[in-house]
């Protein structure tokens, strides 16, 4: 009983301090470099950046083709990301939402 209980404390701490180790800093680092990343495939493909749109409930995106999604910031907390992608047209978009 004591080494069940010993091992869920020890499961809760590890899980307290992977949330706790994630800042506004890295969740701003992890969007910084999905910008960094859209801003090379724009220009490799000369096209240009798309402005950030947050996505509203409901929203219609027209995805063609997914170019590409922030980093999983491997979080309990409630964090923006990003998602970039090409519609049906060609334009780049990029909508931020939150998970």
């Amino acid at each position: 009983m004591l080494r069940l209980s010993l091992s869920a404390t020890l499961l809760a701490l590890s899980f307290s301090a992977q949330s706790a180790g994630f800042d506004d800093a890295r969740s701003t680092q992890l969007l910084e470099e999905h910008q960094q990343a859209v801003a090379a495939y724009a220009a490799k493909r000369d096209k240009p950046v798309p402005q950030i749109v947050d996505y509203r409930y409901g929203m219609p995106l027209d995805v063609a083709q997914l170019v590409r999604q922030s980093a999983d910031p491997r979080t309990c907390t409630v964090v923006p990301r990003l998602m970039t992608f090409e519609d049906s047209q060609g334009t780049l978009r990029t909508v931020r939402y939150v998970v």
